[in-house]
C-alpha cells in the first residue's frame, strides 16, 4: 500500500489559486506549485494527472469567489448597478484572477450569444432586477444586458490590464450613464 500523501488536494489548490493571484497564471506549473509547498512534484501529479484538469478546479474556485465577490452589499439603491461596481472593482482588486477568469482562452470558442444563452441560469438574478425595474421584453433584457456587461467587462478589462487608475466616481457616472440609456 502506498505511503499517505501529506499533501492534500485542498492544500494544491489553495497554493494553485495563490500563484495566480499574486504572479497571473502564465506563473502557474506543478514545479512552482511544489516549490510553494516546499515537496517534490510527484504528490501533485498524485492529484492530478495533468494541469488542465488543475486549471479547470481552479477556474470554478475563482468562478465562485468571483460571484460572491460581485453579490456584496453596497450602499447603492440599484442593484444592478450595485453588480457593475463590484465587476470593476473585482478587476481592479483581483487583476490576476480578473484576466484568468475572463481574458484567457476559455471561451474562445464561444461568440457572445452563446455565452448569454448557455448561461441564463448564472444571470437569472441579474435579469430578474432588471425585469423588476423595467418593462422589458426578455429579448430587451438581453440585448439591454449586453450593451450594460460590455461597458462594465470594458471598464473593468482597461483597470485588470493597467491601462486606466480607478476612480470609483468615474466607474459610477459611466455605468450610471450606460444604465440610463440602456433601460
Amino acid at each position: 500500500m502506498p505511503p499517505i500523501s501529506k499533501i492534500s488536494k485542498d492544500m494544491i489548490l489553495k497554493s494553485g489559486l495563490e500563484i495566480i493571484k499574486n504572479d497571473g497564471i502564465d506563473n502557474l506549473n506543478v514545479r512552482n506549485i511544489a516549490k510553494k509547498l516546499n515537496c517534490s512534484t510527484q504528490p501533485i501529479m498524485y492529484h492530478y494527472k495533468n494541469m488542465e484538469l488543475l486549471k479547470e478546479e481552479l477556474y470554478n474556485i475563482a468562478d465562485s469567489y468571483h460571484s460572491e465577490f460581485l453579490m456584496k452589499e453596497n450602499s447603492n439603491n440599484n442593484p444592478l448597478l450595485n453588480i457593475g461596481l463590484q465587476y470593476i472593482k473585482f478587476a481592479e482588486q483581483e487583476k490576476n484572477l480578473f484576466k484568468f477568469l475572463f481574458q484567457s482562452d476559455k471561451f474562445s470558442n464561444f461568440n457572445f450569444e452563446d455565452l448569454l444563452n448557455n448561461n441564463e441560469d448564472g444571470l437569472k438574478y441579474i435579469f430578474e432586477i432588471m425585469k423588476r425595474e423595467t418593462k422589458l421584453t426578455n429579448k430587451d433584457l438581453k440585448e439591454n444586458f449586453k450593451l450594460l456587461f460590455i461597458t462594465a467587462h470594458g471598464l473593468a478589462s482597461l483597470l485588470a490590464n493597467n491601462s486606466i487608475t480607478y476612480d470609483e466616481k468615474y466607474c459610477k457616472k459611466i455605468l450610471e450613464d450606460a444604465f440610463s440609456r440602456a433601460l
